[in-house]
């Protein structure tokens, strides 16, 4: 089952107590529909449960006689399809005087309270709407079937803080938002707590995976510059070493030159720690930095010597 799959499935299975949301959820399913008026077919979907919830609502509502029925010529292995059909033409002409579908724009009556503004939503989720798996990415969208609805419902949206772009696709007008906090807020707003919860904890450890990969990648990078810089040290001091041995450094610098060269994979601190007595991470990078500078040096005269001859 997919995530969006698994968030219809809750909201069919919500428990509407106000009669009002009711008839706001009728409305956002029967508005978006592209074929209701005409033909009586008011939508296909692949859930059998959004089916049978639109088909409850409207007959508990309105009295009307919905038939569900299955595609039986899908191909063995697909999905099943339902369509869902009000086949009376007097009764969905009374469903839509009821509802207010001729009207220019949305039927305010039936918009008036926060609760069914989310149940309007919630009904042309139900039908027209989707929300990619978090796994993946951030994205949840509503087709409109008209450019005029896509901006009736993104006006509604934005009074609500929803913040919805539009973009067309096939024929619809599509109303998507790709923030997870945007979707969290939405997926919440029309009930889908359970989808809500799901999603922050797949984005939590979305994040702890992201965090751990910075940490390790920063990790190896620091690693790779320590083993770099200590091979140019050991390249340094061996240079010193073979063309005129460790006597040429300084005193205080030959005890490091020694111990960089027995323990080429140890870091400064760890270099710091085993002088005697102990120096900071700073000062052994310092006198480091003094050995190569002596090795350059030495590099440039034995250099001009070799010019000369």
């Amino acid at each position: 089952m997919t995530f969006s799959q698994e968030v219809k499935r809750e909201l069919c299975r919500l428990d509407i107590r106000r009669e009002c949301c009711a008839w706001a959820g009728l409305y956002g399913m029967l508005l978006f529909s592209r074929g209701f008026a005409a033909d009586g077919q008011v939508f296909t979907t692949g859930s059998k449960q959004t089916a049978e919830y639109f088909a409850q609502l409207a007959v508990e509502l309105t009295g009307v006689f919905v038939t569900v029925r299955t595609d039986l010529h899908k191909e063995s292995g697909d999905a099943g399809r339902y369509s869902v059909v009000i086949e009376d033409a007097c009764q969905r002409e009374l469903l839509s005087q009821r509802l207010g579908l001729r009207l220019p724009g949305l039927n305010p009556s039936l918009l008036e309270n926060p609760c069914c503004q989310a149940a309007f939503f919630r009904g042309i989720f139900l039908l027209y709407g989707s929300v990619t798996n978090p796994e993946r990415e951030y994205h949840l969208e509503l087709a409109a079937p008209s450019a005029y609805l896509a901006e009736e419902a993104f006006l509604l949206g934005k009074s609500v803080g929803m913040h919805w772009k539009i973009s067309r696709r096939k024929g619809n007008f599509i109303l998507y938002i790709k923030e997870s906090e945007q979707i969290e807020d939405f997926l919440t707003w029309i009930g889908a707590t359970k989808a809500t919860l799901k999603l922050m904890d797949i984005k939590i450890v979305k994040e702890m995976r992201n965090k751990v990969n910075r940490a390790t990648n920063c990790e190896t990078a620091n690693l790779d510059k320590t083993v770099s810089a200590s091979r140019s040290q050991v390249a340094d001091i061996a240079y010193i070493k073979e063309r005129c041995g460790l006597s040429y450094l300084d005193e205080e610098l030959r005890p490091l030159a020694e111990l960089r060269l027995e323990n080429p994979e140890c870091s400064l601190r760890e270099l710091a720690a085993m002088l005697n007595p102990p120096l900071s991470r700073s000062g052994v990078n310092h006198r480091l930095k003094r050995i190569q500078q002596a090795a350059q040096e030495l590099r440039a005269n034995t250099e001009e010597k070799d010019v000369s001859r």
